[in-house]
């Protein structure tokens, strides 16, 4: 008898223990299923404010023509910028606060109620809702935003003037939701700039430029502003400026009085009658210290970078000054280049040319460079990919075509031979690409053009004489040579190095915001 109440004890314990083992088994199931979920879910709340930020992006990069564009127009900027996404109806712009609805609101059968990415709100609430605003020192006195310099890659605090130049920081708050995943993040954007490839504001495989007459180029690899009017032209101080016909270039805001408004002698930005061009290098006296009209500041210390020209290479007696760009740090971060890159060991001069070759450094670079094709000159992989980004822009145009401002860019792509300038005065903006030489001709028409010009062989002369001014802001590439010119009559051929000219044809497609910081809150 004992024996089988040992035996029924037993059991019955053995019972509960395996009992309270699937139970516990259960709820250690049950705890790990709802622990996976909320792991799932938290993944995917992270994926969802990811897409959040991708709308920001996207949006932001829009021009700000389009219906969709989300972002501070004013220049200077608006410190107090702020703008908020919601799923609903968005409530009336007010100040600096503006609304707007979702991209997510335009895709067949939404469900604001119901969204599938879960990152704003329905109706506009200042703690949830999906905002975007300018970083800034908080100074409500005298408010400083944070910019982006991506050479330097790092965030430095400037005036709101300085969009201008530089991208401003954004912050974006974000409230995301997945299942009973809730996500608070703060993340920190920028623009970045587009990967152009150019080595200076003139280059050549190999430059044998043996020039007689009065024609004068001129060069300047300092990086100019895009807003660089055409009476701007590059010269050395000290010495006449070259003289522009028909022009009468004035100080900007100067209240309209001209720059040269009788012969003087030399000193300062040189002598010269009403009509001369108005130097790269003038700056506004009136601001301390004094700034650049249309040089780049630099981002650290504007009264560091040298708004007036370094020395230069003398032709004449095939002297150069050392001071290359590399030991240059102020125009290293302002993204200046050399004037000329070529593998020549000098350049032929004849005649009255002055033959005013510098930049910064100023001096005919001597290095083996290799001219990649256009598209890589671009940023791009393949021509195919060119010929995309051409499409973007109505697709690659046969002739020339004035162009209605700065943001009025087209894709020429022009026959070999073909001839600068053209038969009528052309200000054209965007990317030339001459798939063959191309010729300087005579005449006395003036050809302006603020981007890329792109020869794929030869620049050689067709037609001695003229009587004209080749004006390029950007950059000027000679695949091969620019060969045994003898040019004559009164040609000015000026070449000044702008980043933003250059980058301007290709940021549709090429700009991108960088991620500078991610920090979640809960």
């Amino acid at each position: 008898m004992k024996k089988r109440g040992v035996a029924l004890v037993t059991t019955i314990m053995v019972l509960l223990v395996l009992t309270l083992l699937s139970v516990g088994m259960m709820f250690t199931i049950k705890n790990e299923t709802a622990i996976s979920i909320y792991q799932v879910e938290n993944v995917k709340t992270v994926q969802t404010a990811e897409s959040a930020l991708d709308e920001v992006k996207y949006r932001m990069k829009l021009g700000a023509s389009n219906a969709n564009y989300i972002g501070d127009t004013l220049v200077p900027l608006d410190p107090d910028w702020t703008t908020y996404v919601v799923f609903g109806a968005p409530p009336a712009n007010s100040g600096s606060t503006f609304y707007t609805r979702s991209i997510q609101c335009s895709i067949p059968g939404f469900d604001e109620t119901h969204p599938e990415l879960d990152y704003t709100t329905l109706t506009f609430d200042a703690n949830t809702s999906l905002k975007i605003r300018h970083k800034t020192n908080n100074d409500t006195v005298n408010t400083m935003i944070y910019y982006f310099d991506s050479k330097s890659q790092r965030q430095f605090l400037g005036s709101p003037a300085l969009v201008e130049q530089y991208p401003p920081v954004e912050i974006v708050e974000i409230t995301a939701r997945n299942g009973s995943a809730v996500k608070k993040i703060t993340a920190e954007i920028s623009e970045q700039d587009v990967n152009v490839v150019v080595y200076s504001a003139l280059s050549s495989a190999t430059l044998a430029w043996k020039m007689t007459g009065n024609t004068d180029v001129y060069v300047c690899g300092h990086n100019h502003l895009i807003s660089t009017g055409d009476t701007v032209a590059p010269f050395i101080p000290g010495t006449p400026a070259p003289h522009q016909p028909g022009k009468a270039p004035t100080i900007p805001g100067g209240g309209g009085a001209l720059l040269f408004d009788a012969p003087t002698a030399g000193g300062g930005g040189g002598g010269g009658a009403s009509g001369d061009a108005t130097p790269c290098w003038l700056e506004d006296s009136s601001t301390t210290p004094p700034s650049p009209y249309y040089h780049v500041e630099t981002a650290y210390d504007a009264s560091e970078h040298p708004f007036v020209n370094h020395f230069y290479y003398n032709p004449y007696t095939f002297t150069i000054n050392y001071n290359r760009i590399e030991y240059d740090k102020y125009c290293s971060d302002v993204g200046c280049v050399a004037g000329i890159a070529t593998t020549s060991s000098g350049v032929g001069n004849y005649g009255a040319t002055k033959s005013h070759m510098f930049g910064n450094p100023d001096i005919i670079v001597r290095q083996n460079i290799e001219i990649p094709p256009i598209w890589e000159v671009l940023g791009l992989e393949t021509e195919s990919e060119l010929d995309d980004l051409a499409n973007q822009y109505g697709g690659w145009k046969t002739s020339i075509v004035n162009a209605a401002d700065d943001d009025d860019v087209s894709f020429f792509k022009l026959a070999a031979g073909t001839q600068l300038p053209f038969n009528s005065e052309i200000h054209s903006r965007g990317v030339i690409w001459i798939t063959g030489d191309c010729l300087l001709r005579s005449g006395s028409k003036s050809f302006f053009h603020k981007g890329l010009i792109y020869v794929e062989d030869d620049l050689r002369e067709s037609a001695a004489g003229g009587n004209y001014d080749l004006w390029i802001l950007g950059a000027m590439i000679i695949k091969d040579s620019i060969d045994e010119i003898h040019t004559s009559g009164n040609k000015r051929l000026f070449f000044m190095y702008s980043k933003d000219a250059l980058t301007k044809a290709v940021e549709s497609t090429a700009a991108y915001f960088k991620i500078l910081g991610w920090k979640e809150n809960n």
